[in-house]
């Protein structure tokens, strides 16, 4: 091995791993770039005819690849496996390779290899190699650079117990193209990603802000033929997934053009399914402000938020800057007129309350900047320093509505830093309608999932600290939520049958899309029974591909365990075919045997859980296996098409066998 400025520098072994000779390269120039070159003249004599090297960088270096020139013997009798994903220098006989080399090359001019941390790894083998170097044409040259590892780094927060969950927020700083902006990029990248790996970068943004995606590199394995069946990059309008509110799939190019929100969020879901991998994707974001003139659906925060989320402010300006929100903020549509209407400056305490009914607007938003308008921040009691506030949340509706809330922006801090305990003097309460105690506390500095009440009324209760004592960087305190009054149980596919938790998917309105759990990502509700119906043509099945499932059980899911479960059926009544599924389990398909197929949730009082997202398709069943799924099918309509071809042979049968007795007789 030979080392020049631009020409290889010898390396000689320095150990020996798994019965192989071993070399190390480091050196670099002042471009952090190295040269290799192996020939035929250094492999003989090797042990065990292999040559392990190790191209090895510092701890904060990722390693970049590049395979010039490789001449090999023909019939893969010397072969070159590259380890890009190695954490020691040992490669043992169970490591996988990620490329794998052989027969006769010229001169290549491939994509470089990146390595996933400081180390690459190559492993040359021969078999039954010449004993003289003159008769062996061996030549492997190639160079190599180091990398920074700062460079390729996330700017988000990854998610506690995740592998590649983000949340990227907007900053509160006032200058202009100031709000937040900074890379994301694929696991591992610019190494390829793993496998099977689903992953979610959430971007929140103020209510005066939109967010903008470019992607700079975007490499994903190549699409066969039309749509996206392997991995997929997509984007949704909104901080959670809905089918409604896509604005674009990709999966092959990389689009040139800014791929930009309506609103302040947005949620990029990476999925790669297949068991091909690539490089993956880097792209840039930003939150930018709206442009004036623009229609926004919330005010931009308060100014006594900002505020109350860097320092404590002299009591004086405090009380400034409440008197000026006093004639900031406008009356709310959606609550009752006894709620909103703003006091008169020094007028006494007043407990801090909203009314939000059906019969005024089935949808809207709500937030915490209520409770610190002078009225109410005069009251409430003094802890530590700071005073306790609160604020009562009523949502109201009618038969057969329920209340769901989605939240936007959240930040009420925890115990202390590294905690997730909430204190109840700073926290939001999810109160029981009947009891009025609490359920629920909430807080942290990430979305809690979304909520649903289990009738027509939802009750809230916000308990905050002014000034609050922060335990995160997050430059927000409070939240912004947005309410729905629903009769759909929180289901946006399919039709529904009436008012009840039935869902029909029919291929002739779409031939593939998502179906979900009442409420999710939330929990879904206690005592309830949804059904999903699915109808092909005669000559398509119906394929389920469940990408999340964690529905409460144990071992047979049956009443013993008091368990929920979701029933399979190729009929109407129950498919003997099927096991009750319950527990939370990984990836899993299933098939119709025909063109009908159901899928039912039950569940019961005692304990709820997230629940499941699946996607459906509809595939054309092949002809050699047509007649016998669909003999095997029995939907509500084929049962009742075929009753009477079924009595008029039991009828034709009965005579028959009158016949035969007569003639016997006879």
């Amino acid at each position: 091995m030979v080392m020049e400025a631009p020409a290889p520098a010898p390396v000689k072994p320095q150990r020996k791993f798994n019965d192989c000779s071993c070399l190390h390269a480091t050196d670099r120039n002042a471009t952090q770039w190295g040269r290799l070159a192996i020939n035929a003249s250094q492999a003989l004599g090797v042990k065990n005819n292999c040559l392990m090297i190790f191209i090895g960088g510092h701890d904060d270096e990722l390693v970049a690849f590049q395979l010039e020139q490789l001449q090999l013997r023909p019939g893969c009798l010397d072969s070159v496996d590259v380890f890009p994903y190695l954490r020691e220098p040992v490669i043992e006989n169970a490591t996988l390779a990620a490329d794998t080399f052989c027969q006769h090359s010229r001169n290549r001019s491939a994509t470089p290899i990146y390595s996933s941390g400081r180390l690459m790894g190559l492993r040359l083998r021969f078999q039954h190699p010449p004993t003289n170097a003159d008769r062996w044409n061996l030549t492997l040259t190639a160079s190599y650079r180091f990398l920074k590892r700062e460079n390729f780094r996330t700017d988000g927060r990854l998610v506690p117990h995740s592998y590649c969950d983000f949340y990227f927020f907007a900053s509160l700083a006032t200058e202009e193209g100031n709000l937040g902006q900074g890379y994301f990029h694929s696991p591992r990248f610019p190494a390829h990603y793993p496998a099977h790996i689903k992953c979610a970068y959430k971007f929140i943004g103020r209510p005066d802000t939109h967010v903008e995606i470019l992607f700079e590199e975007l490499q994903l394995p190549p699409v066969v033929s039309g749509g996206c069946q392997l991995d997929a990059i997509t984007l949704f309008d909104a901080e959670s997934a809905h089918m409604s509110s896509v604005i674009d799939v990709l999966c092959s190019s990389r689009p040139s053009r800014r791929l930009v929100s309506s609103g302040p969020d947005l949620l990029l879901e990476f999925n790669a399914s297949s068991n091909r991998t690539a490089k993956g994707f880097r792209g840039k974001y930003r939150f930018v402000p709206n442009e004036p003139g623009v229609l926004i659906a919330l005010p931009p925060p308060p100014a006594v938020l900002e505020a109350a989320s860097v320092a404590v402010k002299e009591e004086k300006q405090i009380q400034i800057q409440q008197l000026q929100l006093q004639h900031s903020f406008a009356a709310k549509a959606n609550s009752l007129p006894i709620d909103v209407e703003l006091s008169k400056p020094g007028r006494p305490f007043e407990p801090c309350k909203q009314i939000f009914d059906t019969r005024v607007n089935k949808s809207g938003t709500f937030d915490s900047s209520q409770l610190f308008l002078a009225k109410h921040a005069v009251g409430g009691s003094v802890i530590g320093g700071s005073r306790v506030l609160q604020c009562r949340y009523e949502f109201h509706g009618t038969p057969p509505e329920r209340v769901q809330i989605r939240f936007h922006d959240f930040n009420i801090p925890t115990e202390h830093e590294n905690s997730t305990g909430c204190q109840p003097a700073d926290a939001l309460h999810v109160v029981t309608e009947m009891r009025g105690e609490t359920q629920e506390l909430l807080c942290g500095a990430f979305l809690p999932k979304p909520l649903m009440s289990s009738g027509t009324q939802l009750h809230l209760q916000f308990m905050g600290k002014y000034p609050p004592e922060m335990t995160n960087k997050v430059q927000y305190y409070g939240f912004r939520a947005e309410y729905r009054f629903l009769t759909n149980f929180g289901i946006m596919s399919g039709v529904q049958q009436g008012q009840e938790c039935a869902f029909v998917y029919n291929s002739s309105e779409r031939i593939s899309g998502l179906f979900h759990s009442p409420n999710f990502p939330g929990y879904y509700l206690e005592n309830v029974v949804c059904n999903y119906y699915f109808y092909g043509a005669s000559d398509e099945q119906v394929v389920l591909h469940f990408t999340y499932f964690d529905v409460e059980g144990i071992e047979t899911c049956d009443q013993q365990t008091a368990s929920d479960y979701v029933e399979f059926s190729n009929f109407m009544t129950t498919d003997r075919k099927y096991s009750r599924y319950c527990g939370k389990l990984q990836d899993f398909e299933m098939r119709s045997y025909g063109r009908f197929f159901r899928v039912t949730l039950h569940s019961n009082d005692r304990f709820v859980a997230i629940g499941f997202r699946a996607l459906y398709t509809f595939e054309t069943i092949p002809m050699n296996n047509s007649i016998i799924s669909l003999r095997d099918n029995a939907s509500t309509q084929s049962f009742i098409s075929s009753a009477p071809t079924r009595a008029i042979k039991e009828l034709y049968q009965f005579l028959l066998f009158i016949l035969f007795l007569q003639h016997s007789f006879k």
